[in-house]
C-alpha cells in the first residue's frame, strides 16, 4: 500500500507558524490518523472474520518509526493468508513444522528384525466444535447439528459411528479442486470417517459453575493420504485497504489543524 503523507509546511506562511509548531501539529495529525486506521482495521476484522478473528487481530501491530512516521503491520502466516488470499494448499506442510510434532518409534521382532522403521512425523489436531447457536463465533471449527448435540449432551463419553444419527454418520467428500495458474489439480477426497466420530464432551469447573466443551481429534502425518488435508484456498479479505478507505484523512487533519490554530491565534 502507498504511504499516507501529511504535509503541513504550507501553514507556515499562511498563519505565520514556526518550525516547532509545524512539527507539533504534524505529529498530532500523524498520531490521530494512524490511531483511527488501526481502530478501523480491528473493526473490519471483527465484522468479517470468524474462526481466524482472534489470531488476526492479535497480529495487527503498531510500529513507532519516530515522531512523524507510524506503521501498522500485519504479522503471522495465517493472518497474511487471510489478508492477501491463498491458493489451495496442503495443510500437512504447516503441520509438519509444528513444535508439537511427534515421531513414531521403531518396532522390532523378538529376533531383532525391524518391523516398523519409525521416525515418521505425526501430529494430533484438535477440532473444537460449538453448540447450536455458535455459528460464526471465533474459536470454533464448526457448529454441532442439534441432533448430534442432543446425543452427546445426554450420553457423554465418546461417540462411535453407531451413536451418530443419520445423515451425520455418513462420510463427507471434498469436491475436486480444478488446476489453475497457481495450483495443481486436486482430485476429490472422501473422509475415512464421519467428522463427528470420536466427538467428546469435556466438563471444566470454573468456581461454582461448570462449562461443557465439545470436540474431536484427527491424526495427520507422513503416512496420511496425500489428498486428506488439502485446503481449498482462502479468498483475499483486503481488510487493511478497507480500513484506509474508511478513514477520512483530510477531515481528520482539517479538524486537528483547526483545533490547534484556535489554541494559538
Amino acid at each position: 500500500m502507498n504511504p499516507i503523507t501529511i504535509d503541513l509546511t504550507g501553514l507556515k506562511g499562511q498563519f505565520g507558524l514556526d518550525d516547532s509548531q509545524i512539527d507539533q501539529l504534524t505529529e498530532t495529525c500523524v498520531n490521530a490518523v494512524s490511531a483511527l486506521i488501526y481502530n478501523n482495521w480491528q473493526a473490519a476484522a471483527k465484522r468479517e472474520l470468524r474462526s481466524t478473528r482472534e489470531e488476526y487481530i492479535q497480529n495487527i501491530i503498531k510500529v513507532d518509526k519516530g515522531r512523524f512516521a507510524k506503521q501498522i503491520v500485519l504479522t503471522g502466516i495465517l493472518p497474511n493468508m487471510v489478508e492477501q488470499g491463498a491458493s489451495p494448499f496442503d495443510i500437512k506442510q504447516g503441520f509438519r513444522r509444528s513444535p508439537k510434532v511427534k515421531y513414531t518409534i521403531p518396532k522390532y521382532s523378538k529376533k531383532g528384525k525391524i518391523l516398523v522403521k519409525g521416525g515418521d512425523w505425526y501430529l494430533t489436531v484438535p477440532f473444537r466444535i460449538g453448540v447450536p447457536g455458535t455459528l460464526g463465533q471465533a474459536g470454533f471449527t464448526g457448529q454441532l447439528p442439534s441432533e448430534v448435540y442432543d446425543v452427546i449432551r445426554k450420553q457423554g463419553g465418546r461417540l462411535t459411528v453407531k451413536d451418530i444419527p443419520a445423515p451425520y454418520d455418513q462420510r463427507l467428500t471434498r469436491e475436486a479442486i480444478p488446476a489453475s495458474k497457481n495450483n495443481p489439480y486436486y482430485a476429490p477426497y472422501t473422509h475415512k470417517n464421519s467428522i463427528y466420530e470420536g466427538l467428546m464432551k469435556r466438563t471444566a469447573q470454573y468456581g461454582k459453575t461448570s462449562q461443557n466443551t465439545y470436540g474431536t481429534f484427527r491424526r495427520a502425518g507422513a503416512n496420511s493420504d496425500p489428498l486428506s488435508w488439502i485446503h481449498k484456498g482462502i479468498r483475499a479479505y483486503n481488510l487493511a485497504q478497507k480500513a484506509v478507505d474508511a478513514t477520512d484523512v483530510e477531515t481528520i487533519v482539517e479538524n486537528e489543524v483547526t483545533q490547534f490554530l484556535e489554541t494559538i491565534l
